[in-house]
Formats: structure tokens, C-alpha cells, sequence
């Protein structure tokens, strides 16, 4: 079994959520509700300290970091207005990314020196832009009349949906390196969703094949080939990929069970099988796997798999079991963070994992 380090980064009477952790020196950050303002608080990985990265009387939600703990996050400067900062952990520093006025700008993500977020044209007109922090550039790369939303970026790529009507979704995948945008699924009759992409341009992602049977599928992006990872007559939801390992949910029937899929071997593993809801799985290209385990309705604890080890059942261990909630679990690397309830209200932890070797 993988030794742990547990940290505690907050204890307060503020709603503290929304983790998110960097995969080079375990940096967090977070939303922290203080009189019904959102802020971000901060932990860094290498001095350890806890500090508050941004504090104005707007709202400042929805932060996600990079792997070497460069924040960007949501600014609602008004009304119809909502801007993307960016928080430089080397400098301490904030700027506002050179975009457009009295426009929203919302879910931005980050990988490296770009950041991609959605822009909203008009209330019907959503298009995607990537800001390269580096050159101080900002492109449209996909500003069509539908909508195109939900970016995800890993290295040079960028995946999104292109929302071409309401039982038409598409995927099409961006490569920074080459500026060509690459079709990744486009049946013209089948919602192709909530995809992910690794660092290497592989996408997973859901395939709605009925309403009532969504499928995981994954693209090659060296080959260009497309493979189906799960097909049963029930659900297979919420897929992550990090490296060569990708993770989803599974429903058996009965509750939601967690499934993990090695590129290297082509193994599929099941690592749970059990009568409790597993649900939301996340995973890192080391291997590593964690996920809400539904104990009961008042209780949920987060499990860990430690895919350096050989699955035998027994490489499945609780990383946080307490008798109130522990939710919402992000890995990257070695590094985990979580929400956890005590009895209060919410408060952020965080964990080094050290494999079993």
C-alpha cells in the first residue's frame, strides 16, 4: 500500500471548495466563502506557506492551475462581464488576460504558457481562444456561428464540443504546434461529449449511443484511430486520461462501479466491485487513482489506487475516512487534494503519495 502525507490546509467557519493541485510541487488552490464573497486561497508547495491570491469585492471563482502552480480563474466584474486572470506563482503577480470588453470570458484552463477559455460572441455564439502567456497573444480557434464550449487542455492541445444542434454534439481537437484543428467525432446523429485529452493528444469521451447507453470511446492521435473502451447496454460516464492511463465510472445495474485502462498493456481493471455508488474517478500519469466512495448517504470517504503496484484487490486503500463527507478529490502526479465536512462546513486537504516498492 502507497505511505501518505496528510495535510490540512484550512480550518475555518468559511465554505472552503473547489480544490485543485499542481502535479510539480503539490501547489493548491482554492474558492474560499467569506461573507458571501469568493475569493482564492493559495498553498505553496515549496515554502509551504497559505497565502490569499486574490481578495476584491467580485467574486472570483472557478481557479485551475497549472503543473508548475499558475493560477487562472473567473473575475465577474459585472454584470454580463465575467474576465480571466492569471496569478504567476514565480512573480506573485495578476494580470488580466488582453481580451474582450463587456463580453464574458468563462472556463479557462491551463496547461504550460496557454491558457484556453470559452468567449462568449453573443448569448447564442460561444467561441474558444487560446492566450499564449509567453508571446502575449490571444487566437480564436474555433469561432463558428454554433457554440463551441467546454475546452480541455494538456501540452499543445485543446479539445472541444461543437454544439451544431440539441442531439448534435461534435468534438474537434487543436494542436498549438501545427494550428490545425482535427476532427475527433462527428457523427451527425449521436452526441459525442465531456472529452479529456492527454498531454499526447489522445481523447477519451463519452458517446451517447442511446438515452440510456453512453459509451467511453478514445482517439489514437498518432494513429488517428478510434477505439471503443467500454460498451455494455448500461452507462459508462465521466472519463479522465493523464498520461497513458485512463479512468471512468461503470454502472453494473446495481450502483457505479470505477474502471482503469493502461495504453502500455491494453489491460482494462476493474478496482472496485462492490454494492456502494464509486463515482468521479481522477487519475495521474503516474497511474494513480482516486475516487468517492458513497459509504452511505451521510458518508462519503475518498479511495486510492496505487497503480504502481499489481492490481490484487488489496492495492485499494482509503485515503481519508471520516463519518462525514469527504468530496470532490483532484489529482496530479503524486499529489491529491480534497474537500472534507467537519460538521461546520467545508474544509481543503491535501496529500503527497508515496508508492509501495
Amino acid at each position: 500500500m502507497a505511505k501518505l502525507n496528510i495535510n490540512q490546509l484550512t480550518d475555518n467557519f468559511n465554505d472552503d471548495t473547489n480544490p485543485q493541485v499542481a502535479a510539480d510541487y503539490g501547489d493548491v488552490v482554492w474558492e474560499s466563502e467569506v461573507f458571501g464573497n469568493l475569493n482564492l486561497g493559495y498553498y505553496n508547495g515549496i515554502t509551504e506557506e497559505i497565502t490569499t491570491i486574490a481578495s476584491t469585492f467580485n467574486d472570483e471563482s472557478n481557479p485551475q492551475i497549472s503543473d508548475g502552480g499558475d493560477v487562472v480563474y473567473e473575475w465577474e466584474y459585472g454584470i454580463g462581464d465575467i474576465d480571466v486572470r492569471l496569478y504567476d506563482v514565480n512573480t506573485d503577480t495578476t494580470t488580466l488576460l488582453p481580451i474582450g470588453i463587456a463580453r464574458d470570458e468563462t472556463n479557462p484552463q491551463i496547461s504550460g504558457n496557454l491558457i484556453a477559455y470559452e468567449y462568449e460572441f453573443t448569448s447564442s455564439d460561444t467561441d474558444i481562444y487560446l492566450y499564449n502567456e509567453f508571446t502575449n497573444t490571444n487566437t480564436p480557434i474555433a469561432e463558428t456561428a454554433f457554440n463551441e464550449i467546454n475546452p480541455q487542455i494538456a501540452g499543445n492541445f485543446v479539445v472541444y464540443e461543437r454544439e451544431n444542434s440539441n442531439s448534435n454534439t461534435d468534438l474537434y481537437l487543436y494542436n498549438d504546434l501545427t494550428g490545425i484543428e482535427i476532427p475527433v467525432a462527428t457523427n451527425f446523429i449521436r452526441n459525442e461529449t465531456n472529452a479529456q485529452v492527454s498531454e499526447f493528444g489522445d481523447v477519451v469521451y463519452e458517446y451517447e449511443f442511446s438515452s440510456t447507453d453512453t459509451d467511453i470511446y478514445l482517439r489514437d492521435f498518432s494513429t488517428g484511430n478510434t477505439f471503443t473502451l467500454a460498451s455494455s447496454g448500461f452507462d459508462e460516464i465521466n472519463p479522465q486520461i493523464a498520461g497513458n492511463y485512463v479512468t471512468w465510472q461503470a454502472w453494473d445495474g446495481n450502483d457505479w462501479e470505477i474502471y482503469l485502462h493502461d495504453r502500455l498493456t491494453g489491460a482494462i481493471t476493474p478496482l472496485t466491485n462492490n454494492s456502494q455508488d464509486d463515482i468521479n474517478p481522477q487519475v495521474s500519469d503516474l497511474g494513480f487513482v482516486v475516487w468517492e466512495h458513497e459509504y452511505d448517504s451521510s458518508d462519503t470517504d475518498i479511495l486510492l489506487y496505487d497503480g504502481s503496484t499489481v492490481y490484487d484487490g488489496s492495492t485499494v486503500q482509503t485515503l481519508v475516512n471520516s463519518t462525514n463527507d469527504e468530496v470532490n478529490p483532484q489529482i496530479a502526479g503524486n499529489y491529491v487534494t480534497w474537500e472534507a465536512w467537519d460538521g461546520n462546513d467545508w474544509e481543503i486537504y491535501t496529500a503527497s503519495i508515496f508508492p509501495d516498492v
